[in-house]
């Protein structure tokens, strides 16, 4: 598949089929993620893969809990109140009762989960302007798109996932406290593709400089 045309197809999924996801095609996933760019070639990332159906279905209660909660890892940020596309700037109230009628059980079904962590002390170095904890942040950033798009050249969706508290679950899969559950993938064969959403006009969001 060409790089466009997995760029301009890949969507997110939330609906996997039964079936097993292979070996080979995750480790494919998992080397396209580690090719990703960061400063000064620190590489600041760790892979956690999750496959057994009681560690997934202890990630769905997580996720539930925190749904109920509100304690929301958005975007591998920050705990913050969520903020739904289609609602974003409404009421807290509207936020809310969105939040409640999302579903999580594809956590349940999806044959494979991927933990991105991101690793604050090694993404420094000496030099000045590598001095910012927060590089690893933007650095996992890029591993998640190489993770993205590799999974859409394999004929396999994915999603980009942040619905989770860090605390619980960073002890559940035995993440040191020190790290940084940026986010997590999950990979399986979709059960359909969902229509391409909108996109404003390229030129609304390019300021040309010559």
């Amino acid at each position: 598949m060409e790089l466009q045309e997995a760029i301009r197809n890949r969507r997110s999924h939330r609906l996997f089929k039964n079936l097993p996801v292979e070996q080979e095609k995750i480790v494919e996933i998992l080397d396209a993620a580690h090719w990703a760019p960061s400063p000064a070639n620190t590489q600041p990332w760790e892979f956690i893969v999750i496959r057994s159906s009681d560690a997934r279905k202890r990630l769905y209660e997580f996720s539930e809990e925190a749904k109920r909660s509100g304690r929301i890892e958005v975007r591998g940020f920050s705990y913050v109140r969520p903020l739904p596309e289609n609602i974003a700037g409404q009421s807290e109230e509207a936020e809310k009762l969105a939040l409640e009628h999302y579903s999580l059980s594809f956590l349940k079904n999806v044959p494979v989960i991927i933990a991105i962590v991101g690793l604050p002390l090694t993404s420094v170095r000496s030099a000045s302007y590598l001095e910012t904890r927060d590089s690893y942040k933007y650095s996992c950033g890029a591993v998640i798109q190489n993770m993205l798009l590799t999974a859409q050249s394999l004929g396999l969706g994915s999603l980009w996932f942040t619905l989770f508290d860090q605390k619980p679950v960073g002890q559940f899969l035995r993440i040191d406290p020190g790290k940084h559950l940026v986010a997590m993938v999950m990979v399986g064969y979709p059960v359909i593709s969902p229509p391409p959403p909108g996109r404003l006009p390229l030129a609304a969001k390019v300021k040309w400089v010559d």
